[in-house]
Formats: structure tokens, sequence, C-alpha cells
């Protein structure tokens, strides 16, 4: 079984954000490390997923990755794995996580004692995985499905040491997921193959999209301090224009072909969903209002409005 998960596109997304601050930005290193966070529970749950799928399942089970769905106008949730048989329903939550980790009971946290003798706060995993098995049979009740909810904890990575681990809460290494997968107790058949099937159909057709633009609201920093102008991809520095097509980087010598587009994308992220012509020659310090016309109108967004109304939004453009 191969189990298909979707990068989180803050992996791409607060990269740009960070080219774009001043490396002595109050908000730079908060932002690399919820990068790495993010980076390092992705990598774990692909590696996890590699195990779940060297289980041998019954030919109805259905594995579904990155389940966010809704359960009130106002509300969704988020599960990393949850696996959909037609005795239970499965929530797997990954932790990648080095060194030792400590379980804390009151007020329920871990605790992370890295070699280096510092220490870091994390979020109970335990009321992560009672909060979501809630959550998920909400879900169900609302749909008339009538599913049994069970959870495990996983750490993704075999070297890390655990203590004080509650004595009612199931948590193993990766390398034990398909032994425990393929010996979990019995329990009484529920769901029909028709039944499973329409449940897969409701996961998929009614899955949220996970958005954070733009991220600067996100992360609740002003535009205005974000460096405006073309940047390299490589080293972040300012380009200088080489010929008509291509731009240089003073700092890695590296030639970048498209930088007015990826200035553009940088834009749609980091501050607002649509780009006109003059934010677009502001933030890209272009030297009229022409070249930000023809930079637009060459980029594959769509354009909307007439005259001095004019924006372009995101889209494919109609050929």
């Amino acid at each position: 079984m191969t189990i298909q998960r979707n990068q989180p596109v803050l992996l791409k997304a607060i990269p740009r954000l960070i080219a774009r601050l001043n490396p002595d930005h109050r908000k730079i290193q908060i932002l690399k490390d919820h990068l790495y966070r993010i980076g390092a529970g992705y990598s774990g749950e692909c590696n996890v997923d590699s195990y779940i799928g060297r289980t041998n399942f019954p030919h109805l089970t259905k594995v579904f990755s990155d389940v966010h769905l809704r359960i009130s106008s106002s509300f969704t949730f988020q599960i990393d794995t949850l696996i959909i048989t037609e005795r239970f329903a499965l929530i797997i939550e990954v932790k990648n996580l080095k060194d030792t980790v400590r379980f804390v009971q009151n007020p329920p946290h871990l605790v992370q004692e890295l070699e280096s003798g510092n220490e870091v706060i994390i979020d109970c995993p335990i009321f992560q995985i009672e909060t979501n098995k809630s959550n998920l049979n909400e879900w169900f009740q609302q749909r008339g499905i009538p599913l049994k909810t069970i959870s495990l904890f996983v750490l993704a990575n075999p070297n890390t040491k655990v203590k004080d681990v509650p004595h009612d809460f199931p948590i193993i290494y990766k390398k034990q997921l398909p032994y425990y997968l393929q010996n979990l107790q019995p329990i009484e058949t529920v769901l029909s193959i028709a039944q499973i099937q329409d449940i897969t159909r409701k996961i998929y057709s009614e899955q949220q999209q996970f958005n954070p633009f733009p991220l600067c609201s996100y992360y609740h920093i002003s535009s205005t301090d974000l460096r405006t102008g073309l940047l390299c991809h490589n080293c972040n520095e300012k380009l200088l224009r080489k010929n008509r097509e291509t731009w240089l980087c003073p700092g890695c010598s590296k030639d970048s072909i498209d930088p007015i587009n990826e200035g553009i994308q940088d834009w749609l992220m980091l501050v607002k969903s649509s780009i006109n012509n003059e934010e677009c020659r502001n933030f890209l310090r272009l030297k009229d209002k022409h070249a930000a016309y023809y930079a637009l109108k060459k980029s594959p967004l769509i354009k909307k409005g007439e005259s001095s109304a004019t924006f372009y939004i995101a889209g494919m453009k109609r050929v």
C-alpha cells in the first residue's frame, strides 16, 4: 500500500517570508523554529507512512493522511493519519522527536530534554489525541456512522527515550507499527463495503484546505517590514539586471531567469491574495507602470476589473 501525503504548504512559504525579512527581525527565530518543527513532523509522518504501507490490512481498509474536517461552521480539526476499517477507526498521532521526552501530568505536557542540556515544552499528545477522538466521534455522529474510534501515539525516531508514560496511553516506535496494527484485538464488524465507500467519499468531499495565506497576517507581521525588490532564491541577495531576460546575483553569482514572477508569488503568499500595478511596481521596485503592466500581463495570473481598478489574482489563464 502506498500512502500519498502532500508536503505542508508552510515548508515552501515560510522560507519566502524569512527571505523577505531582515536577519535581525524580531520574529526570524520564531519562524525558523516553526519551519524546523514542520519539516521534522512531515519527515516523521512520511517515515511512519512507509511502515503503515508494509502492513497487511484487510482489503476494505482505507488510509487517509492529513485529514482536515469540519464539525461546525466555525470549527475544524486535523488528524495526521486516519485508518478506517470495517471494525474501527484508528487515529495515529506521529511525533518526530530527538533525545529524551518526559511526560508531565499537571498540567499535561511533554518536556523534551536535549543532549545540550536545554529543555523544550511540547503540547501534550494525550490531550491532542483525546481531543481528536472526540472531534472524529462528533463528525461520525453527525453523519450516522456507528464506528468505534481508537488511537495510537507513534514515535518516528527510534532513538527517542521516553520517561513517565501514563500506563493507559498506547505509545510505540515506528518499527513496531506493522505488528501492532496486525494484532489489534478483533472488534465486531459494523460497516459494509458500501458504508466504507460512502465514508471515503465523505472524507474526500468534505476535506478542508489549510490556508495560512497571506503569511504576514498569519504570523502578525507588518507588510512594511518586508524587503522589497527582486531577490535571489538561492541566497536572498538583491539581484542586478544582467540583460533583458536575465538577472545576476552579486552574492552567489548565479543567474535568475524569472525573478519578477517569483517576486509576484512572494507578494501573493505574504501580503495579499491580489496585486495591482502600483503594488507590483512598489514591491518589486520596477522602473515604471509600463514595466509593471508587462510583468503582470506576462504572469500566469488572471486579470480582473478595468482601467485603474484592474487587479490580478492567482489562477490559470484561458488560452
